[in-house]
C-alpha cells in the first residue's frame, strides 16, 4: 500500500514539475536573449539557437522554483482532498507520505549537481559562441553604434560600414568607408595608426578560431616610435584573432578543470595572459643584459640580424646611458659589420642607443633590439683606401648571438624581479614596467583563485536548494491545505528568492577576496529554506 501511494504521488510530482520546468525554462531563455537582441550582436539565425541554447543554463534558476511549485499544487490537491488526512490515520506517518518528495528532492539534487558542473558551463560557452560566430553582425553593429571594434591589436574605426556578399561560405566581407585604425602592443601603447579612404574587413573561420584579415586603400600610415609617416595605394596589416573573451572565466569550467584552477591559479587564462605581457615587457632588457654579461666578460659583444645574414661586433663599449656609451677613457667606441662572416664596413661613435621589440606569443623568447647610433663615422673596409661610407639611422632586428630559444616561463618571475631592482640605466628603463607587470600577474592569479572558488562555493549551494524549496512546498500545502494553491506557493517562492539573492551576493563577496565571510553568506538562503521546512513541519505533524 505505501508504495503504491509513493508511486502515485511521485508520478504526479514529475509531470507537474516537467511541465512547468518547461515553461519556466522557455520564458527565462527568451528572457535570456533580450541584451544581445538589443545590442545587434545576433543576426536573424543565431537568435534561435542562442534560445535553445540558453534553455540549459537555465535550469539552474527553473528547477528549483518548478520543483517548489510542482510540490505545492500537487500535494495541496491531495491535502484539500483529504487524501493526506486519510493516509494520516491509515497509520502512514508523514515520513512516508513525504517520501516521494524526498526521492524526488534527491533526484533533482543529483541532477543539478551533475548540471551546473559539467553541462551548463559547457552551453555558457556555447552561447558565447554563437555570439562570437555571428561576429560580422556583431562588427556591424559596433561600428554603426559608433564605437571601435576591438580585433587582436587593432581598433577600428568607420564612417560606414555595410556587410558585402561574401566570396565563399567560410569567409565574410564587411566594407567600410572613412576608416581609422589604431594598432597597439600588449602593454595598450600605440604602434602603427592608419588612415584610409575606404578598407575591407575578411572574417574566416578557421576550426573554433575566427580570423579578420583587414585591408587599407589610399591609406596614411604613421609610426609615432620611428616617427615615419608614409602614403600606401594598400596597406594590409598581418591577419588577427578575435579574442575568445569567455574561454577566460572560470564560469565557463568543467569541474575537474575548476578544481584544478583552485589547486594552481597560474594556469588561468587571464593570468596566462599577464604572464605573456610580463615576457614582453623583460624581454628586451634580458636581451640588454645578455649584451652586458658579454661586454664584461670578452670586452665585445656580437648583435646577429638573422634575416640579413650580418652581425655587429660591439668594442671598447659598456652599459649606459640609453644603451651604449664608451669604455673610459676612450671617447668613442667601434662597431664593426659583418656579412657571411667578412667584415664589410665599421663605424665610429659616441653612444648607441638600445630598444627593444618583445617577439610574438609563445614559450620561447623570439625578442629583438634595434641599434641606433649616435655622431656614427663609418668606413668601407672592402676597400684598400677604406673611403668614408654611409651608415643606416637604425639597424633593426638583432638578436644576441649565442642566445638559444629558451622557455622564458621557467625563470620569468626570477628574472622579472631582477630586472624591477635595476636600478642604472639602461635597464632602469624597464624596472617600472617590470614591476608593474609583476603586480598584474600576482593580481590575476588572485583574482582567478577567487573566482574559481566563488563557483566551487556556487556549484554546491545552488543545487542543495532545490530539494529544500520542494519539500518547504509540500509541507506548506499539507499545513495550509485551506488556503489557495498560488498563496502557498507564494510563501515558498520569497525564501527562495532570497535564497537566490544570497548565493550571488556571497559569490560577489567570494569575488572580493571574502572568502569566509561570503560563503557564510552564500549558505544562509539555503540554512533559512531548512529551518523553514522543518519548522513548518513540526506545525504539520502537530495540527
Amino acid at each position: 500500500m505505501p508504495w503504491i501511494l509513493t508511486r502515485h504521488q511521485l508520478a504526479e510530482l514529475t509531470k507537474v514539475l516537467l511541465l512547468t520546468t518547461t515553461i519556466i525554462v522557455v520564458v527565462v531563455a527568451f528572457g535570456a536573449v533580450i541584451k544581445p537582441l538589443t545590442g545587434n550582436l545576433l543576426g536573424p539565425g543565431g537568435i534561435l539557437k542562442y534560445i535553445i541554447l540558453a534553455m540549459v543554463p537555465m535550469l539552474q534558476y527553473a528547477l528549483p522554483f518548478s520543483a517548489g511549485f510542482a510540490a505545492t499544487i500537487v500535494t495541496h490537491r491531495f491535502a484539500s482532498d483529504n487524501e493526506i488526512q486519510a493516509m494520516s490515520v491509515s497509520g502512514l506517518s508523514y515520513k512516508i507520505i513525504l517520501l516521494p518528495h524526498a526521492i524526488l528532492g534527491v533526484l533533482l539534487t543529483v541532477l543539478m549537481f551533475f548540471l551546473v558542473q559539467t553541462a551548463i558551463p559547457r552551453f555558457w560557452g556555447l552561447m558565447s559562441d554563437v555570439i562570437t560566430n555571428d561576429a560580422a553582425q556583431v562588427f556591424v553593429s559596433t561600428i554603426r553604434s559608433g564605437e571601435s571594434f576591438r580585433a587582436g591589436n587593432f581598433l577600428i574605426y568607420a564612417d560606414r560600414i555595410s556587410l558585402d556578399e561574401s566570396p565563399s561560405a567560410a569567409m565574410q566581407r564587411i566594407r567600410l568607408e572613412g576608416v581609422a585604425a589604431i594598432e597597439v602592443d600588449g602593454s595598450g601603447r600605440l604602434q602603427t595608426e592608419f588612415v584610409a579612404r575606404s578598407g575591407s574587413a575578411d572574417l574566416y573561420a578557421d576550426g573554433s578560431d575566427l580570423i579578420v584579415k583587414v585591408a587599407f586603400r589610399d591609406a596614411t600610415v604613421l609610426r609615432p616610435g620611428d616617427a615615419t609617416v608614409a602614403y600606401m595605394p594598400l596597406a594590409e596589416p598581418m591577419p588577427t584573432l578575435i579574442d575568445r573573451h569567455w574561454e577566460r572565466s572560470p564560469k565557463y569550467l568543467p569541474w575537474t578543470e575548476l578544481i584544478a584552477l583552485t589547486s594552481d591559479s597560474s594556469k588561468g587564462a587571464v593570468v596566462t595572459e599577464s604572464r605573456e605581457r610580463l615576457r614582453k615587457a623583460i624581454g628586451p632588457a634580458l636581451l640588454i643584459d645578455i649584451v652586458a654579461q658579454q661586454i664584461a666578460a670578452s670586452g665585445t659583444a656580437e648583435l646577429v640580424s638573422e634575416e640579413a645574414n650580418r652581425s655587429y661586433i660591439v668594442r671598447d663599449a659598456m652599459l649606459g646611458g640609453s644603451g651604449l656609451v664608451p669604455r673610459p677613457p676612450a671617447k668613442r667606441f667601434t662597431v664593426e659589420e659583418r656579412e657571411g662572416g667578412v667584415a664589410i664596413r665599421e663605424v665610429s661613435t659616441t653612444a648607441g642607443i638600445l630598444t627593444g621589440t618583445a617577439g610574438a606569443q609563445g614559450s620561447t623568447a623570439p625578442d629583438r633590439l634595434d641599434l641606433v647610433l649616435s655622431d656614427a663615422k663609418a668606413r668601407d673596409l672592402r676597400t684598400p683606401d677604406a673611403r668614408i661610407v654611409r651608415w643606416p639611422s637604425r639597424v633593426v632586428g638583432l638578436s644576441v648571438a649565442g642566445v638559444q630559444a629558451r622557455n622564458v616561463d621557467e625563470t620569468l618571475i626570477a628574472d622579472a624581479k631582477r630586472i624591477g631592482a635595476q636600478t642604472a640605466p639602461p635597464l632602469n628603463a624597464y624596472a617600472r614596467q617590470a614591476n608593474d607587470s609583476l603586480a598584474a600577474v600576482s593580481h590575476a592569479m588572485s583574482d582567478t583563485w577567487y573566482e574559481a572558488m566563488s563557483h566551487v562555493w556556487m556549484r554546491f549551494a545552488q543545487p542543495v536548494s532545490v530539494a529544500l524549496v520542494l519539500m518547504l512546498g509540500a509541507v506548506l500545502a499539507i499545513w495550509r491545505r485551506h488556503s489557495l494553491p498560488l498563496t502557498i506557493y507564494l510563501l515558498a517562492f520569497l525564501p527562495a528568492i532570497a535564497n537566490v539573492l544570497l548565493i550571488a551576493s556571497g559569490q560577489s563577496m567570494i569575488r572580493g577576496y571574502q572568502l569566509g565571510v561570503g560563503a557564510a553568506v552564500m549558505w544562509t538562503g539555503n540554512v533559512i529554506l531548512l529551518i523553514l521546512a522543518l519548522g513548518v513541519g513540526r506545525r504539520m505533524a502537530r495540527h
